[in-house]
């Protein structure tokens, strides 16, 4: 059985406006379709054999 943890999300209206329309479209809650998103992501970087560490975020470009 797996545990969930949760926790809040700062976001910026326009974000939170776009997955209020977003996650209706494809049937899922706003919870759902950030954890959606967020798999594709990890997804995306177990196929490129990437790691966070060596992938710069937005605040180190």
């Amino acid at each position: 059985m797996t545990h969930q943890t949760h926790f809040k999300i700062p976001m910026l209206p326009d974000v939170r406006d776009w997955l209020d329309r977003a996650a209706p479209r494809v049937q899922r809650s706003r919870g759902a379709h950030v954890i959606f998103l967020l798999r594709q992501e990890m997804e995306k970087e177990k196929a490129s054999g990437a790691s966070l560490q060596t992938t710069p975020d937005a605040s180190q470009q």
